[in-house]
């Protein structure tokens, strides 16, 4: 599910062109979202300096803004540590995107143009042929092109820069989820549901299923958190 060393990810032109802390703020960001620095694990700078090859300034300057998208959390005895993770939080971050998702999709369903109609359509299709083909990583990335051409459909700026930070989050949880137990002939049926009353303009029933779609995925997530609880 996305995972891998993140050096071989980033874009090697992008890599010249960014300040050492931004490219130390992105490796951290991606390691901590894919679980290769697990949740508490305590931030050694000295360690993280020496195997990104960095001074500790930028490193230092890279944490801060981890610090304050609350990825990185600070301790009583100043010393920062991966945040942690729990039942509470996931709740609270698919409830809160299942608002904010319902509200994108039902201006998306309003506005959406022919052109965009059949964008969407497209990803549809590389989505259906992925979970036919059981392909999960191809599912994964066109279920999240899906989503996001209809944000961008949306207009709604506030709203998707909401979203992508929550969606950081929800990435961190996702992991824990076995392949075994996604449901992606359900996924696919909702994801089929909601392109439906997009083409039918419908923004009362598109928002209804994003919202159920959404809730659904949290259903799936914090079972498997919670099984996970108590394996440990």
């Amino acid at each position: 599910m996305e995972e891998g060393d993140f050096l071989f990810s980033i874009d090697r032109h992008s890599i010249k062109h960014m300040s050492t802390a931004d490219y130390a703020y992105q490796i951290l960001k991606k390691n901590i979202l894919t679980g290769k620095l697990a949740p508490e694990a305590l931030i050694v700078e000295e360690q993280l300096a020496s195997e990104l090859d960095i001074s500790r300034t930028p490193l230092r300057e890279a944490l801060q803004r981890l610090e304050i998208e609350e990825l990185v959390v600070r301790r009583p005895n100043g010393r920062l540590k991966v945040a942690p993770i729990s039942i509470k939080e996931v709740k609270e971050l698919f409830t809160i995107r299942s608002l904010l998702e319902g509200i994108v999709v039902s201006q998306a369903a309003q506005k959406r143009t022919d052109e965009q109609l059949k964008q969407l359509r497209r990803y549809m299709f590389m989505f259906e042929e992925a979970v036919i083909n059981g392909v999960t990583e191809d599912v994964l990335y066109f279920g999240g092109q899906f989503h996001a051409y209809i944000y961008e459909i949306s207009g709604n700026q506030t709203a998707i820069k909401i979203l992508y930070q929550l969606n950081d989050h929800i990435h961190r949880y996702r992991r824990f989820v076995p392949e075994r137990e996604t449901p992606q002939q359900n996924s696919l049926d909702e994801h089929q549901a909601i392109l439906k009353y997009i083409e039918e303009k419908d923004s009362d029933q598109a928002k209804e299923a994003m919202e159920e779609h959404i809730m659904n995925s949290l259903t799936i997530v914090k079972n498997s958190l919670e099984q996970r609880s108590e394996d440990e």
